[in-house]
């Protein structure tokens, strides 16, 4: 029978089941964890593996420097000059500005939960999981008042449904003529009509108004060209703001200059305010009495108001009738 040689090394014992486990737990640790590590920070986030201030602030720095990126790219893109391009702009922004804040709050909450379990603050874990609820509310917030009102104009826009107004010229009069709706992209139509047309001095306007934005920037262009204006139909609302640009404005024999606010469903009151003074700061800086002004932003955005003639020409909106 053999026997063992005591100073032979003996075979090592196997470890006891909670060694065994804990083996495992270290083993998951470093190699199962360390490859969620590595799988970077969006998903961090979102599993909820971050430090709870990290989730809380840093996460938030990103979304809000992501939305300030397209919003200065979006700057550079004006509506007017660009409107399919600063409408794909709007959409990224706005997708990026709704997801981003429903990762942060899910990511948040989620940290805040782990964080209890890794035994942090339990009341500050709950103040930050309903920091992080909020982000929740503040989406539908968002797009119910806000979102949702603006989504169909851009989605017209970039299916060509709300084209810019006609410009062409009247080879009889020498003049080019816009007719219809102010829509995105209406200035720069006058702007490529003009530079192909260099001896025109008159533009003959034809709209029932449009974009706020389309009134300033065609009003801006027909100023810093030195070029009249002329009505001999409506021209009302975003429409006027663009007739005073003009150095010298024609009224016609059948002009109507409708005034009215600005507005339309989903604008707040500051913003339809913001409108109605930046309109009424171009046009009194033309030498336009304020008193009209103000008589006409407080007409409803429903309801319009034509001033006669001659309170047109006294006013200063009009400076001069056209010749018959």
């Amino acid at each position: 029978m053999q026997t063992l040689d005591t100073d032979e090394a003996l075979p090592p014992h196997p470890p006891s089941p909670r060694k065994q486990l804990k083996n495992a737990e270290r083993f998951r640790e470093k190699h199962v964890r360390g490859r969620s590590r590595r799988v970077g920070y969006l998903r961090q986030h979102w599993r909820g593996d971050l430090p709870l201030a990290a989730a809380v602030i840093v996460s938030a720095a990103l979304v809000w420097g992501a939305v300030q990126a397209i919003g200065f790219a979006s700057r550079q893109v004006p509506i007017t000059d660009y409107p399919v391009g600063s409408s794909l702009l709007w959409l990224l922004e706005v997708a990026v500005l709704i997801v981003g804040a429903l990762w942060w709050g899910t990511g948040v909450q989620r940290s805040a939960i782990e964080s209890v379990d890794r035994g942090g603050s339990m009341p500050v874990a709950i103040l930050t999981g309903i920091v992080g609820l909020g982000a929740f509310v503040w989406v539908g917030m968002f797009w119910f008042q806000s979102a949702r009102y603006v989504m169909p104009e851009v989605w017209s826009t970039l299916i060509g449904s709300s084209p810019p107004a006609t410009v062409q010229l009247d080879p009889r009069s020498n003049q080019i003529v816009l007719q219809g709706g102010l829509e995105f992209g209406s200035t720069r139509a006058v702007r490529d009509a003009l530079d192909a047309h260099p001896e025109v001095r008159v533009v003959r306007l034809q709209s029932k108004g449009g974009r706020v934005a389309e009134g300033l920037a065609l009003g801006t262009l027909l100023r810093d060209r030195n070029l009249d204006t002329l009505v001999d139909a409506e021209c009302s609302s975003a429409c006027v703001t663009a007739f005073a640009g003009g150095a010298r404005r024609f009224l016609g024999q059948n002009a109507a200059i409708g005034l009215h606010s600005a507005g339309g469903a989903g604008f707040s009151a500051d913003v339809v305010a913001s409108a109605n003074r930046r309109s009424d700061e171009f046009i009194a800086a033309r030498g336009v009495d304020r008193h009209v002004l103000e008589q006409g932003a407080a007409i409803a955005n429903d309801q319009i108001w034509f001033p006669s003639p001659q309170l047109l020409l006294s006013s200063g909106l009009a400076t001069e009738l056209a010749s018959r």
